[in-house]
């Protein structure tokens, strides 16, 4: 259990509103409000024995928010990565894999005195390669 892996996204969209209002008999109407589609994607992963959870990988739309101006985003419990719509494409999905899975899991790997020999477990998403890696 401690060489199989799992693999998978999900979206949050933090500014989201609930798409109904409930309002009481006395009032007639709410207020209205422009719906925000704050997206951000996040790739969580853990082996099966569950004592390695590999550092998530946060997409969100802009590499600089205004929240992290003048911060170190190495820092961050968090590998930070931005595109357009905050989607795993192919290419962010392999940086992933290749600058953060495969770093952290040989590194437990040379700690737990196993062999280099991992089974990732993923979805059939776009972004997931369909090629043995």
């Amino acid at each position: 259990p401690e060489q199989v892996f799992n693999a998978d996204e999900t979206g949050l969209f933090w500014k989201k509103m609930p798409q109904r209002t409930y309002i009481s008999k006395e009032e007639k109407v709410a207020p209205g409000f422009k719906v925000a589609e704050d997206r951000l994607t996040l790739i969580m992963c853990a082996n099966a024995s569950g004592d390695l959870v590999v550092k998530p990988m946060m997409l969100y739309r802009s590499l600089n928010p205004c929240a992290l101006k003048g911060k170190n985003k190495q820092h961050l419990p968090v590998f930070w990565r931005a595109n357009r719509k905050a989607w795993v494409t192919a290419d962010v999905f392999m940086d992933w894999f290749n600058n953060c899975f495969v770093h952290e899991v040989e590194k437990y790997l040379v700690s737990k005195k196993l062999t280099f020999k991992v089974l990732l477990l993923l979805d059939n998403a776009a972004g997931h390669p369909a090629q043995r890696l």
